[in-house]
C-alpha cells in the first residue's frame, strides 16, 4: 500500500496519542490511593470494552470466529497485555513517581529486541539492536544505583514491578503478532473480553472492590484510565497505524517516557532527579539505536529483511 509522506496531523496524533499513554502513570497513582491494583485494572478494562465494543456495534465492524490457536494467544495477550502490566504498574506508583514509571517503561522496546532473537527466525540481533541493549542497561543501572546504595529497599522492589510490566508489555508484542491477519478493533475487543475473564476472579479472589471509599479525585481518574489511554487510545493506534503504519506508529515507544515524565511534571509537581532524567535520556537514546539499519555488507547474505 503506497502512502503518503507523514504530514502535521500523523505527527500531531503521535503525539497525542503518548500524551494520553503518558498520562496512565499519573491517573493511576491518583486511583491508586484509593482502589487496590487488580480493582483499578478491573474497572479500567469494564470501561473500555463498553466503549470499544459500543464503536464496534455501531460501526457494523463484521466479527470472525476466533480458531482454539487464536484462543490461545489471545488469552497471552490479555494476560500480559494488560492483567500484569497494568496490575504492576499500579502497585509501582503506589511508592514511586509516575515519571519514573513511565522512564522504566520506556525499556520496554528494548525487552522486545531481545526476546525476539530468541523466540523468532527472522528477528534476530544485529549490531545497532545489541548497542541499542547495552544503552538500556547502563541507563537502567544509573536509574537503580541510587536506591541499590541505600538498600534494596520496597522502591527498589516497586521499580521492579514497574520494570516486569515492561517485561510483559514484550512478551504481549510478539503475541499480538500471532493476531495481526484479524481485524484490529474487533481482536482487541476479544482480548479485552478475556482480561475480565481473567481480572472478575482474580480481583474478588484477593482484594475487596467494593471495601474501597474513594475520593472524588480517585473516581475520575479511574473512569479516565478506562476511557482515554484505554479506549480512546486504542482508536488513535487504530488510525496511525491506518494512515502511516506500522513502523511510524513504532515512534510511539520514544514518546511515551518522555510524556509520562511530562505529565509527572507538570500536573504533580515531580521533580525527576538527574539520575532519572540521565537514564530516561540514554534509554530513549537506546531505542533510536536499536532502530538503526545495520551496514549493508560486500557480499550477499541470506537474511529476512527487519520488518
Amino acid at each position: 500500500m503506497n502512502r503518503s509522506a507523514p504530514g502535521v496531523a500523523d505527527y500531531g496524533l503521535l503525539v497525542t496519542l503518548s500524551l494520553i499513554w503518558g498520562s496512565a502513570f499519573l491517573l493511576s497513582k491518583i486511583a491508586v490511593a484509593d482502589f487496590a491494583p487488580l480493582t483499578i485494572t478491573l474497572v479500567r478494562q469494564v470501561l473500555a470494552v463498553l466503549l470499544l465494543g459500543g464503536i464496534v456495534l455501531a460501526l457494523r465492524r463484521p466479527l470472525f470466529r476466533p480458531t482454539r490457536r487464536d484462543q490461545l494467544f489471545m488469552i497471552v495477550c490479555a494476560a500480559t497485555g494488560t492483567v500484569i502490566p497494568f496490575t504492576a504498574i499500579n502497585w509501582g506508583v503506589a511508592v514511586i513517581d509516575s515519571g519514573l514509571a513511565a522512564i522504566l517503561m520506556g525499556f520496554m522496546p528494548l525487552v522486545v529486541l531481545v526476546l525476539a532473537h530468541f523466540l523468532t527466525r527472522d528477528e534476530k540481533l544485529t549490531v545497532p539492536k545489541v548497542a541499542g541493549v547495552v544503552l538500556g542497561l547502563i541507563g537502567l543501572a544509573i536509574l537503580f544505583w541510587p536506591a541499590l546504595v541505600e538498600g534494596f529497599g520496597r522502591d527498589v522492589w516497586r521499580q521492579l514491578a514497574v520494570l516486569g510490566a515492561a517485561t510483559a508489555y514484550g512478551v504481549n508484542a510478539l503475541s499480538v503478532k500471532q493476531l495481526v491477519r484479524h481485524p484490529p478493533m474487533v481482536l482487541m475487543t476479544y482480548i479485552t473480553l478475556w482480561t475480565l475473564v481473567i481480572l472478575v476472579p482474580l480481583t474478588f479472589l484477593f482484594e475487596q472492590p467494593f471495601a474501597a471509599t474513594p475520593t472524588q479525585s480517585s473516581v475520575l481518574a479511574l473512569v479516565a484510565l478506562g476511557v482515554f489511554p484505554s479506549a480512546v487510545g486504542a482508536l488513535f493506534m487504530f488510525a496511525i497505524i491506518e494512515r502511516q503504519g506500522a513502523s511510524f506508529f513504532g515512534q510511539i515507544n520514544l514518546l511515551v517516557p518522555l510524556a509520562g515524565v511530562l505529565v509527572g511534571v507538570m500536573f504533580a509537581g515531580e521533580r525527576p532527579g538527574l539520575n532519572a532524567l540521565a537514564a530516561l535520556v540514554i534509554i530513549v537514546s537506546g531505542v533510536v539505536v536499536a532502530r538503526l539499519k545495520p551496514a549493508a555488507r560486500s557480499s550477499p547474505v541470506n537474511e529476512s529483511p527487519r520488518p
